[in-house]
């Protein structure tokens, strides 16, 4: 008899296939003193304490190298999942535990179970959310040593999945998800979690359907019972009747059909039937990032990252450090534009060189612009460099350089008043047309002020992310919470509303850059009220140009008219449903 679970939309599409529940024994971390993990001692094979700090150590490189693999063959918003990661791994509580517990006399691997165990215990005491919300990630980490130090993990399960497979869990971790073979699993389905999870956004990269918040209830169903993975409407089905099954299988034949049309389509100017041209440009982190400009597309580089840069070294990179790497990513743009957003880092992404103080929450402390202003000479290095790339490419290839966290006017006219001092800037910006500066919207008195500085500048570009999180004072990373911090609540459309405004009023374009922007039935909102252009995740251009190309101006103007008039999120979202 067919059964419903609803639930969120966390990663689009539709699987049908075989249900498998991952019922993980005790993880790395959840229990202090437990062995727990399918852990189990050897007292033969011990080392010495100083053979097994050595063992540690090895195991602690390896998993270095594997994260900073993660990192660099995922897009943006993975590879930022994977950079906390190696922060974690290498903060000095964590081994300092572990060294602790060695030379208390446990080995490695027993020594890695306690240390984290520790620590994610410590996390969620903690009545601060962010750092409870931590918690996870130390066990994700815990779990890749054990992993390394030749303990047994739960996540082995998921490497012999069949083909077809509906994956059923309470919950994933990043270690989990990353152990998922996508010819294997057709979709999954959790108990709990949340859409901004980083089980959501690892699903997404590696486009498996995805559906959370499912309810405890899907943990009952039994194994090799036929399931619907419904990550468009955010539900699961079991046991569907005939005709429900039918419509299935015609609506996943219409998305491939959807997908194929796009890509062969891909390096057509996205242009809606008014004849309005959009931009369509990607997101990069990694050298991975830079491959889908060609292969799917793109129209430049809309966000280039530049924290990679800075960290994991004892000092800055130089000028010509920076300028080189610059020149490189340049080169794969095929003459379109490169936005280039200033070092954007703070308490949660730290580097050695500048001793940065803990913060209590350290999204709201010293981060982005805030820090670059207290190291003016890091700032200006930065600048340099993008002057000197400026100076040297076509006036049809501009460099777009992005303020990161400008929350104040004065934050705006302090960083152009150091730009002034730079040589080239002004032959750059006034004379060649090859450069242009920006400022990141992702916190509401920059939309609430952008008519002031909208002026100053010569493009606006809209963070949605870090704007909703920080609009309706929700942690995305916090579970508990993390549903709230959505862009198409009806208070962040009217501050992108009146990013817009701002940006008309001023003559100049308005991007955005944050995860809505790549949801291709989001377009005629996004486009209606008033952005110019796009930036996403590389495989996401072909759907988001085709879905631009199917828009109606005068419609989308009205659809986000009609928005703006709303007062609750779910009113939008079915909104969008019935067009």
């Amino acid at each position: 008899m067919q059964q419903i679970f609803h639930g969120l939309s966390a990663a689009p599409g539709v699987g049908l296939g075989n249900v498998y529940k991952y019922a993980p024994a005790a993880q790395v971390g959840e229990s202090v003193g437990e062995r727990g993990d399918g852990y189990v001692a050897h007292p033969a094979q011990f080392g010495t304490p100083v053979e097994e700090w050595e063992r540690f150590l090895a195991a602690r490189l390896l998993v270095d190298e594997e994260l900073a693999r993660l990192a660099q063959i995922g897009q943006a918003a993975t590879a930022d999942i994977f950079l906390v990661h190696r922060e974690i791994l290498h903060d000095s509580t964590l081994t300092d535990a572990v060294r602790a517990a060695i030379d208390a006399g446990s080995d490695a691997t027993r020594a890695t179970h306690l240390a984290t165990g520790q620590l994610v215990q410590l996390f969620r005491g903690l009545s601060d959310q962010y750092f409870a919300s931590r918690a996870t990630d130390v066990r994700d980490v815990g779990q890749r040593l054990v992993n390394r130090l030749g303990g047994i993990t739960s996540a082995r399960q998921l490497d012999t999945l069949p083909t077809g497979t509906i994956l059923l869990a309470e919950d994933l971790t990043p270690f989990d998800t990353t152990h998922l073979d996508q010819a294997h699993v057709v979709g999954i389905a959790l108990a709990a979690s949340t859409p901004t999870a980083h089980t959501a956004i690892l699903a997404r990269s590696l486009g498996i359907p995805l559906v959370c918040g499912a309810g405890s209830e899907i943990l009952q169903l039994q194994n090799g019972m036929f399931g619907i993975v419904d990550g468009i409407r955010g539900r699961m089905l079991v046991d569907p009747d005939e005709e429900t099954l039918e419509q299935y299988r015609l609506t996943r034949a219409r998305l491939q059909r959807f997908q194929a049309e796009a890509l062969s389509q891909s390096h057509e100017p996205a242009l809606t039937p008014d004849g309005v041209r959009i931009p369509v440009r990607v997101n990069v982190n990694s050298r991975e990032d830079l491959l889908h400009i060609d292969s799917n597309g793109a129209e430049g580089i809309g966000l280039l990252r530049t924290e990679n840069l800075f960290q994991h070294r004892a000092s800055p990179p130089s000028i010509e450090e920076q300028l080189a790497a610059y020149r490189d990513v340049h080169s794969y743009t095929n003459n379109h534009s490169l936005t280039v957003r200033l070092l954007d880092i703070g308490g949660d992404k730290p580097v050695p060189y500048l001793q940065q103080q803990a913060e209590a929450n350290p999204f709201l402390g010293v981060r982005g612009i805030r820090l670059l202003l207290r190291h003016p000479q890091m700032l200006t290095d930065q600048f340099r460099a993008l002057v000197q790339l400026a100076h040297d490419v076509s006036p049809v290839s501009r460099i777009r350089v992005l303020i990161p966290m400008i929350s104040k006017v004065n934050e705006v006219q302090q960083t152009l008043a150091l730009f002034e001092k730079i040589p080239g800037y002004r032959h750059c910006r006034q004379e060649l047309g090859t450069l242009e500066i920006g400022v990141l919207v992702e916190v509401p008195s920059a939309a609430l002020l952008a008519r002031h500085f909208a002026p100053q500048v010569d493009f606006l570009s809209i963070g949605t992310n870090d704007l909703a999180q920080y609009t309706l004072a929700a942690d995305r990373v916090n579970s508990t919470v993390a549903t709230l911090a959505t862009p198409l609540d009806p208070s962040v459309l009217r501050l992108i509303a009146l990013t817009c405004e701002a940006g008309r009023a001023a003559g100049i374009p308005v991007a955005i850059c944050g995860e809505v922007a790549g949801d291709p039935s989001v377009q005629p909102l996004l486009l209606g009220l008033g952005l110019n252009e796009v930036s996403v995740a590389g495989p996401a251009v072909p759907l988001v140009k085709s879905a631009i190309r199917r828009v109606d101006m005068a419609a989308a103007e009205a659809l986000a008219a009609t928005a703006l008039q709303c007062s609750r999120a779910q009113e939008i979202h079915q909104l969008l449903h019935d067009l």
